[in-house]
């Protein structure tokens, strides 16, 4: 993928995958739309922004259509870094009904699935299907508060070396019932929820919640 060296990793995988489906599938398959300027995920400018729409073309099984904002940390793609991993999503899609811990295990096992497969299809590895099993739970810290999840996502890191990593997320479901939208807000990263990082992570997630 050296001939696009300006775009990362994860931008080139969508490019490619958006040129095949060009050729095998209806045009609206989905690619990349980091020139758009970004709408929920403002900051910081450090952390790399990308945004695409849902479902992605990584994993066009997702049921659920939107748009999603995403921020890497710097080291994202980095094993030694620190913030290894580490991102916040949000993901605007066109459902009303409410969404429960079963919508997003489903979408958490399509998502990370097709993404590990998609990128791992470049580099001669298949992870096994089976691998990506999300555990998905109503938060407990919070739990006078409606729409807030906690999940683990067994992932097999395809972007470096084909390792297995645990991430742990933080979910804010939020409806909008006169758009018929709903808003999710997912903290991700696989240090524990004490590490340092997390107040950082809370902090983004909170500046979407409320803008």
């Amino acid at each position: 993928m050296n001939i696009l060296p300006g775009l990362s990793s994860f931008t080139r995988v969508l490019l490619l995958l958006a040129v095949v489906a060009w050729g095998a599938r209806a045009p609206a398959a989905s690619a990349p739309q980091s020139a758009a300027p970004p709408a929920l995920l403002k900051g910081p400018a450090n952390w790399r922004f990308e945004r695409l729409t849902i479902p992605p073309g990584f994993a066009p099984d997702i049921k659920w259509t939107g748009v999603e904002e995403a921020r890497f940390a710097p080291g994202m793609f980095d094993p030694k870094a620190t913030n290894y991993f580490t991102y916040v999503l949000a993901v605007s899609v066109d459902v009303a009904a409410p969404i429960k811990a079963a919508d997003l295990k489903e979408f958490l096992d399509k998502y990370y699935r097709g993404l590990s497969t998609a990128v791992g299809r470049e580099k001669g590895l298949t992870p096994e299907a089976a691998h990506f099993d999300a555990e998905v739970a109503a938060s407990k810290t919070e739990p006078a508060a409606a729409g807030r999840f906690t999940a683990k996502v067994p992932f097999i890191d395809t972007f470096t070396d084909g390792r297995k990593i645990t991430l742990h997320l933080e979910i804010a479901v939020l409806p909008n019932q006169e758009t018929k939208k709903t808003l999710l807000v997912m903290l991700t990263s696989p240090q524990a929820k004490d590490a340092p990082i997390w107040k950082e992570l809370r902090a983004m997630g909170r500046s979407v919640e409320k803008p």
